[in-house]
């Protein structure tokens, strides 16, 4: 089931679901409400027939002119020898008694009642009719019948009408989230690359509309802040890159005819002036990034040689603490990069392996070629990098807690390397690996 399509499939699960639960409110009103219904009306019709028989019993040609005497079968309407019937006379004699009753007799005070006769639920009326009293009955097989029947019939619904609302809660769901669709395929094309595409206004002037002017707006006004953002990171780095040049030109011209006994003075600031430029070239290449400006000269390019030469660097920066380092370096590794930029990259990530690797600890330089291309792995040992800081690592000026005091960065060097690595179709990942930092650096291979 795809992301997009969940919305709809609720909505037929939760509309299947509302019938599901109607229908059974609905059996449980109905049905009880039907069975009131039938017995009512069985309730009205054996008084009627107690009635008519009280009637033909005083109309009825040689009936007994004495209400105490008993009576045959033969002043027994046929209609109503099936019934539980019982005639009694002004003290309470019974004048007749239904064969089927088999010699039961019936206590039930004048009104009508449900009671079980034969292992069989019956509904017996009692009636006083001048100087007779009528007991009559009947079996409720045929509206229990109806009953079991009418709660089948529910029954056998409930997975039919669950599924045709569930197809046309699906449709009707489709229909209503395929605007939404096609505002979020449109603000997914939306980038740092395209910011001036916008989302297609529907036809229709309802919520959605709204909600896609106010999204355009909002589009709008972060346009606007980026580029300015944007404009005013490059210009500054740009307009910054004069004065200190001028800066360390004269201080490298100081150094040359200044007293001896200002020369680690002189040479401190020239140290700083030179971090100064490298953090001023690093935020120019972020702006360039993120302007989508950032270009590259690629060509058919070996990664080996440029791995050995940062194995090479790290044995320089790593000279004199005891630090082991492991290489495996696979052999024509071609790729289509630019060999500068992949040069700033390794240098980065060799310059942190470096500065947080512990005197007598290791780095792991791997390269080698995979199923996903060409993958350069750089793990140092030292404290790992905590949950929370793997997280916003790549973040920019964002170092991890575990940094001291001691350690100089500006915090921009892995998002830099990662912008590159991403501007060549690739990617940088972190990983723990046992008790190693690793780093990943994953290129495109050549075909």
């Amino acid at each position: 089931m795809t992301r997009r399509g969940s919305l709809k499939v609720k909505v037929g699960l939760y509309a299947a679901l509302l019938t599901i639960l109607a229908l059974i409110t609905g059996a449980a009103v109905v049905i009880p409400a039907v069975r009131l219904h039938q017995i009512g009306q069985l309730d009205e019709t054996l008084e009627n027939d107690a009635r008519e028989l009280v009637r033909d019993l005083r109309n009825f040609r040689g009936a007994p002119v004495d209400p105490r005497r008993s009576l045959s079968a033969k002043f027994i309407p046929l209609s109503l020898r099936g019934r539980y019937l019982i005639v009694e006379g002004p003290e309470g004699q019974i004048l007749y008694q239904s064969p089927n009753l088999r010699g039961i007799l019936l206590d039930t005070e004048p009104g009508s009642e449900t009671r079980e006769l034969f292992n069989r639920h019956c509904r017996l009326v009692t009636v006083r009719d001048g100087p007779y009293l009528i007991r009559i009955g009947t079996r409720l097989g045929t509206i229990e019948d109806f009953q079991r029947s009418l709660l089948r019939g529910f029954g056998l619904s409930v997975p039919f009408v669950a599924i045709v609302v569930f197809v046309g809660g699906w449709w009707l769901g489709r229909r209503a989230v395929q605007p939404v669709a096609i505002i979020t395929a449109a603000a997914e094309r939306i980038t740092a690359e395209n910011l001036g595409e916008r989302l297609p206004m529907p036809k229709a002037r309802d919520e959605i509309a709204r909600l896609t002017s106010v999204l355009n707006l909002t589009f709008d006004r972060l346009q606007s802040s980026y580029e300015a953002a944007t404009r005013f990171s490059a210009d500054a780095s740009h307009q910054l890159k004069t004065p200190v040049a001028v800066l360390r030109a004269g201080l490298d011209t100081l150094a040359v005819h200044a007293d001896p006994a200002l020369a680690p003075e002189i040479e401190s600031l020239r140290q700083q002036t030179r971090r100064l430029t490298a953090l001023i070239e690093d935020l120019l290449l972020l702006a360039q990034a993120d302007a989508g400006r950032l270009a590259l000269e690629e060509e058919t390019l070996d990664l080996s040689p440029l791995v050995e030469a940062a194995r090479d660097d790290l044995e320089v920066l790593t000279e004199g603490r005891g630090i082991t380092i492991e290489s495996d370096i696979s052999p024509a590794l071609e790729t289509r990069a630019d060999a500068r930029r992949i040069r700033l990259i390794l240098q980065n990530l060799i310059e942190n392996a470096a500065k947080y690797t512990p005197a007598r600890g290791l780095v792991r330089l791997v390269a080698e070629r995979r199923s996903d291309g060409i993958t350069v792995t750089i793990a140092n040992s030292g404290v790992l990098i905590s949950e929370e800081d793997r997280e916003t690592i790549f973040e920019r000026f964002r170092r991890g807690q575990a940094v001291g005091e001691n350690i100089r960065g500006h915090g921009l060097g892995l998002n830099i390397a990662r912008e590159l690595a991403r501007a060549h179709g690739g990617e940088l990942a972190y990983s723990a690996g046992g008790n190693l930092n690793e780093f990943e650096l994953i290129l495109p291979a050549e075909a």
